[in-house]
């Protein structure tokens, strides 16, 4: 038990300084986790590992300002810069992420090329037109302060700011190695994509960045992972004041990743639990009610193709939509039902697509009516008989109903207490229900 003022013994497990060396050789390298498992920690003792080479931008670097500083030479500026880092680290009572950086000194800091690819960078990011200009226009002895678009920078959003801290901080030559925390930190959405598209790209990194070893981002987005190299992302757990840091080292568990960043939930997004595609209006109208009524907190996209040699199509819209479907979180969410009867070589096409195998459900018979739920069947046809299905028409115990109407009346009678059909629940619902939770 800790004293309420005493610093945690905060320790990796033996395996993680391995990982954390061969971090060291990486371009990029992302770490993902929940809340207080230690991200922050490990940027920070990274930093200090690494030495003066290496800078932390923590989270705690919203900046604002009127005038730009006089720029004036310190030899020992990268010095003063880790030791005030190294007194704030270790030093500290309580965690604090203040970054020893100030945008204001920062700029005035940076050479006149510099400048330059500053203001080049945030009109290509942002569309923003970025001057240095003084405060008495017509005279060079006026202080100065930067322009963007025609009005004073501490006029615009803090979001910019933080993007121009961040871009400004990679300038800087001095460093190698740069430690981002959260570097999507009050940035909107569209705005970390164009971000992270900017510092992942190579001929970008080449022309501004060519003095950067290694950068390094602790992220909940799943904007900054590294989808090029999956394992470049890592994962950091924390059990009691032990951290681990493991690299990804599969496809599906990056999809795994990319899903919890997500909350572990696409509604969030507006967008569905899982997608399943069926041949026909009849077996869409059934299984949608069956998932609403079983999975009344999430959202199933049912679609029909109508067919099942349209499946194909409606699967290739899908990869149109979600890129590569063996690299979306949606690989493990889509399903496909298919009658006993179909092309031969559809299963195997579809995996060929991206589907997983066991993602592909067929019915042992023809017809998703041999698959109602037994009690409601009783209810419409009575007890006995055998079903017969000839067309459009199905009957039992010498009653007939079309397809259409019986899926009417089925859908009707289904509610959440009713007993499905034991194959419908054990081939389909199940494998449905074991991946949305």
């Amino acid at each position: 038990m800790y004293q309420y003022d005493q610093r945690p013994n905060t320790q990796l497990d033996a395996e993680s300084h391995d990982t954390l060396r061969r971090i060291r050789e990486l371009e990029y390298a992302v770490l993902v986790g929940r809340n207080n498992c230690g991200k922050s920690f490990l940027l920070k003792s990274l930093t200090q590992q690494w030495g003066q080479s290496a800078s932390y931008l923590g989270p705690a670097r919203y900046q604002n300002f009127n005038l730009l500083g006089y720029y004036t030479p310190n030899r020992n500026r990268r010095d003063e810069r880790w030791r005030q880092f190294m007194q704030q680290w270790q030093q500290q009572q309580q965690n604090i992420d203040n970054s020893p950086v100030n945008l204001q000194q920062a700029i005035a800091e940076l050479s006149d090329a510099q400048r330059a690819s500053l203001i080049e960078i945030v009109d290509t990011l942002l569309g923003v037109k970025l001057e240095i200009r003084q405060t008495v226009e017509g005279n060079s002895m006026s202080q100065r302060y930067i322009s963007c678009d025609g009005h004073n920078i501490s006029y615009t959003s803090s979001g910019f700011r933080l993007i121009a801290t961040l871009v400004t901080s990679l300038l800087d030559a001095e460093y190698d190695t740069f430690l981002i925390d959260e570097p999507e930190l009050g940035i909107s959405p569209e705005a970390q994509g164009v971000l992270a598209d900017f510092l992942f790209d190579r001929q970008h990194r080449a022309r501004y960045f060519p003095h950067i070893r290694t950068l390094v981002f602790a992220t909940h987005s799943t904007v900054f992972l590294d989808r090029h190299h999956v394992s470049n992302n890592h994962v950091v757990t924390k059990h009691a004041d032990t951290i681990s840091v493991r690299p990804v080292t599969s496809q599906s568990e990056f999809n795994r990743v990319h899903f919890f960043l997500l909350g572990n939930r696409f509604e969030t997004l507006y967008l569905p639990s899982a997608i399943v595609l069926v041949e026909g209006k009849t077996d869409h109208r059934f299984i949608e009610r069956v998932c609403a009524v079983r999975f009344p907190n999430a959202q199933l996209s049912v679609i029909s193709a109508n067919s099942d040699t349209r499946i194909k199509e409606v699967l290739s819209v899908a990869r149109g939509l979600l890129a590569d479907i063996q690299r979306s979180p949606y690989r493990d969410r889509i399903f496909v039902v298919l009658d006993s009867v179909h092309s031969a070589s559809l299963p195997a096409q579809l995996v060929q697509m991206g589907l997983q195998p066991e993602n592909i459900i067929t019915w042992p018979m023809n017809g998703i009516e041999y698959y109602y739920p037994p009690a409601v069947m009783d209810k419409i046809y009575g007890a006995g008989g055998d079903l017969e299905i000839e067309g459009d028409r199905v009957s039992r115990n010498a009653l007939t109903y079309s397809k259409n109407d019986l899926m009417e009346k089925v859908s009707s009678l289904t509610e959440q207490s009713t007993a499905l059909h034991p194959d419908f629940e054990s081939l389909f619902l199940s494998k449905v229900a074991a991946k949305i939770g």
